[in-house]
C-alpha cells in the first residue's frame, strides 16, 4: 500500500501527466466549436460530416503538413514561443467558429476558425507526444494512466463551460507542458538507456490497414454517440474512461511484456461487441456507446504507449513518426464518420455497414494484431549494427549457435557447478545483484522486461549459466533459454557481450 501511494504521488507530481490531461481535455472541449460552426453553416443539426466534409478533413491536412515538414517544425517545437502560439491559435479558432453565419464574412471566418482549431490541436498533440516519446517505459506507463485518470473529470468540467473551460484548460496545459520541457532538459525523466542499435522500422501493410480499420470502426460508432444530448455524451465518455484505465492497468499488470498485443485484442473486442449490440437493437443504444467509448479510450492509451516505444528504437524523427501514425488513424476515422453519415442520409444500409466493419475487426483481431506481429513492430530487428559489433541474423530471435556462443547450454541436462550451487543463496539476496545491479534495473525499465525476465537478465549478466538459472528458479533450461531469447529481441542485441555493453551504457548514464 505504501509503495502504491508513493507511485501515485510521483505520478501526479509529474508535469507531463497534467500537460497531457489538461491539453487533451481542452482539445476535446474545443472540438465542439468546428462542429457547431459547420452545422450552423449547413443549417442542419445532423452529424458534422453533413456540412462540407467536416473538420476531420482539415485534421488530415494538418497531420500531412506536419509529416511533410517534420524537420523545420520539429526544430521549432522546442522554442518557448510555440507554447503560447499553439494555444492562442486554438482560442482564435474558437472565437471565429462562434461567429459563424450565412454571410460571406461569417462563412470565411468559420472556415478560418475550423482550420485554426484543427491545426492547433494537431500541433499540440504532437508536442505532447514528442515529449512523451523521450520518457522511459516506466514513466510512459505512469504518464498514460495518470493523465487518463485526471483527464476524465477535467473533460467533464470543460464540456460544462465550453468556451471558458477550453481557454482555462489550454492555458494551464501549456504551462504544464512548458514545465515538462524544462524538466526534460534537466534530465528528470530522460530515457534510461539508448538501444545499442537504432533499427529501420518495418511497418507491414497489414498493420497499417488494421489501424485504419479499427479507427474507422470507432469513427462510425462515435458519430452515433455525438448525436445524443451533451449530458449523455459527457456521462458516457467520463464513466468509460475510468473503466478503460482499470482494464489497461489490469492487462499490463497481469501479462507483462505481452500486454500490448492483448490490449489491441481487448479494444477490438469492445468495438466488435458494440457493433453486435448495434445490430441486435437496430441502432444506437447506451450500451453500444459505452462499449465503444471504453474501447476507444483503450485505443488512445495503447497508441501513446506504442508511439513512445517506437520513437526510442527507430531511426526516424519522432515528429515524423507521430504525424504518420495519426495521419493513418485520422484517415480511418474520417472513413468511419463518412460511412455513418451516408447511412444516416439513407445512401447506405447502416446495419450492413456495421456488419462489414464488425467482420473486419474480427479479422484484425485474429490475423493482424497477433503477438508476433506486434512484437516484431515494437522490437523487431533491422538496421545496421553499431561500430565494432558483429552483424546479426535477419530474423528475430537468437539461434542455438548464438545462444551457445553466449554461454547458454543447449542441452537441458547441463550440469550446474558446485560453485554456482553454493552461490544460490547469495543470488537470491536482492543486495547481491552483482556489478550491474543498477544497469539491469534501468535496462529492464527501458525495454519493459517482465519481472521474471529481469531476474534472468540479472543472473545472466553476472555470468550464470542457463542450467544454474533454471535450478535457482525451479524451471526447465528450455524456459530459461526462451526468456533470454525474448530479452535479446526486446533489447535488440545478439550476444551476452552486447547485452553487457547495453547495461554498462545504462549504468554510465
Amino acid at each position: 500500500m505504501n509503495n502504491a501511494w508513493q507511485t501515485a504521488r510521483a505520478t501526479l507530481a509529474m508535469p507531463l501527466v497534467w500537460a497531457m490531461a489538461l491539453l487533451f481535455a481542452a482539445m476535446e472541449t474545443s472540438s465542439a466549436f468546428p462542429v457547431g460552426a459547420l452545422q450552423a453553416l449547413s443549417g442542419t443539426p445532423g452529424p458534422p460530416l453533413t456540412a462540407f466534409g467536416g473538420p476531420e478533413l482539415l485534421s488530415v491536412a494538418a497531420y500531412g503538413l506536419l509529416f511533410a515538414a517534420a524537420r523545420p517544425i520539429g526544430s521549432a517545437i522546442a522554442h518557448p514561443w510555440l507554447f503560447a502560439v499553439a494555444p492562442a491559435a486554438n482560442v482564435l479558432g474558437m472565437l471565429l467558429c462562434a461567429g459563424a453565419s450565412d454571410s460571406a464574412y461569417g462563412i470565411a471566418s468559420a472556415w478560418i476558425g475550423v482550420t485554426c482549431v484543427q491545426g492547433a490541436s494537431a500541433l499540440l498533440t504532437v508536442m505532447v507526444l514528442e515529449l512523451l516519446c523521450s520518457c522511459s517505459s516506466l514513466w510512459v506507463l505512469r504518464a498514460v494512466v495518470g493523465s487518463a485518470l485526471v483527464n476524465a473529470p477535467l473533460a467533464a468540467i470543460g464540456d460544462g463551460a465550453p468556451f471558458g473551460g477550453a481557454i482555462a484548460l489550454l492555458v494551464a496545459g501549456s504551462a504544464a507542458l512548458g514545465l515538462s520541457y524544462r524538466a526534460w532538459r534537466r534530465g528528470a525523466w530522460a530515457p534510461c538507456a539508448d538501444p545499442v542499435f537504432k533499427r529501420i522500422g518495418s511497418f507491414p501493410p497489414s498493420l497499417v490497414a488494421g489501424l485504419a480499420v479499427v479507427s474507422a470502426g470507432f469513427g462510425f460508432l462515435q458519430q452515433l454517440l455525438y448525436q445524443q444530448d451533451i449530458e449523455v455524451v459527457v456521462g458516457v465518455i467520463t464513466g468509460t474512461k475510468f473503466a478503460a484505465v482499470l482494464l489497461f492497468v489490469a492487462v499490463a499488470g497481469l501479462l507483462g511484456s505481452a500486454f500490448v498485443a492483448m490490449l489491441a485484442k481487448t479494444l477490438i473486442t469492445f468495438a466488435t461487441a458494440a457493433f453486435l449490440v448495434f445490430l441486435a437493437q437496430g441502432g444506437y443504444s447506451p450500451l453500444s456507446s459505452a462499449l465503444m467509448s471504453t474501447g476507444y479510450s483503450l485505443f488512445e492509451m495503447t497508441t501513446y504507449l506504442v508511439l513512445a516505444e517506437l520513437a526510442l528504437s527507430l531511426r526516424v524523427r519522432p515528429l515524423s513518426l507521430l504525424a504518420a501514425f495519426y495521419l493513418i488513424e485520422t484517415v480511418g476515422y474520417l472513413v468511419g464518420c463518412s460511412l455513418e453519415a451516408a447511412a444516416d442520409a439513407g445512401a447506405l444500409d447502416g446495419r450492413m455497414v456495421a456488419a462489414v466493419l464488425a467482420l473486419a475487426l474480427l479479422v484484425c483481431a485474429v490475423w493482424v494484431f497477433t503477438e508476433k506481429h506486434v512484437n516484431d513492430l515494437l522490437w523487431g530487428r533491422g538496421g545496421e549494427p553499431a561500430a565494432g559489433v558483429a552483424a546479426r541474423e535477419p530474423e528475430g530471435g537468437a539461434s542455438a549457435e548464438a545462444l551457445e556462443a553466449a554461454g547458454i547450454e543447449c542441452d537441458a541436462g547441463s550440469a550446474v557447478s558446485s560453485a554456482e550451487v553454493g552461490d544460490a543463496e547469495a543470488v537470491r539476496d536482492p543486495a547481491a545483484s552483482g556489478p550491474y545491479g543498477q544497469g539491469v534495473t534501468l535496462v529492464a525499465e527501458r525495454f519493459r522486461l517482465s519481472p521474471r525476465e529481469t531476474e534472468v537478465l540479472r543472473l545472466f549478466a553476472a555470468g550464470r549459466s542457463a542450467a544454474f538459472i533454471a535450478e535457482l528458479q525451479f524451471v526447465t533450461t528450455n524456459t530459461v533459454r526462451s526468456h533470454i531469447k525474448h530479452i535479446y529481441g526486446k533489447c535488440d542485441v545478439h550476444s551476452r557481450q552486447e547485452l553487457i555493453t547495453l547495461i554498462e551504457r545504462a549504468t554510465d548514464r
